[in-house]
């Protein structure tokens, strides 16, 4: 089990970096701004931002987003490139439907408010659009934020048996 976790995320690692090969201009950007950083603080800011657009319907322009929250919050780019993988071709619709669906009901209260208003007068798109808009990001934020902080703690145990790890085996100081 264990070795399968490694190997896919050997596989996401190499993905990432054969990306971020043939985008140099993106490389250069996430690198300047710390957002190739692995401390613990980074990363649970990437896996936020991560989880914050992967479970949003911005199918198309999810790296560009990425790309620019990484560099606004110094996140970890890696990390947000793979958490967000969350919404692949074969989870999207489902959740987009789920999305649209929660969504109706957190609007409902408000739909005769908006339907009687002649600035908030929305019909057929633009209702399905809103409601998606709103059951999406009723989900992403409360998934980013415990993301967040799952992705530091963990992150720190790891960054803690490491440098353990290393010094057990004389490859750094133990001042360090």
């Amino acid at each position: 089990m264990l070795d399968a976790v490694r190997i896919r995320w050997r596989a996401m690692r190499r993905r990432g970096h054969v990306w971020l090969r043939s985008h140099p201009r993106a490389h250069a950007l996430l690198h300047s701004t710390g957002s190739l950083h692995g401390s613990p603080e980074a990363i649970a800011r990437g896996v936020a931002v991560g989880l914050l657009i992967g479970l949003t319907p911005t199918v198309g322009i999810q790296t560009v987003l990425m790309i620019a929250l990484c560099v606004l919050v110094a996140g970890n780019f890696p990390a947000a490139f793979a958490i967000s993988w969350v919404s692949n071709p074969l989870t999207l619709a489902p959740m987009v439907w789920a999305f649209h669906e929660l969504g109706e009901v957190l609007l409902s209260p408000w739909a005769s408010l908006l339907a009687r208003g002649d600035v908030w007068y929305l019909r057929g798109a633009g209702d399905d659009i809103l409601c998606t808009a709103a059951g999406s990001l009723a989900v992403a934020i409360p998934a980013a934020i415990a993301g967040y902080f799952i992705a530091h703690v963990l992150s720190q145990r790891w960054h803690s048996r490491r440098l353990r790890r290393l010094r057990s085996q004389g490859s750094i100081d133990s001042d360090v």
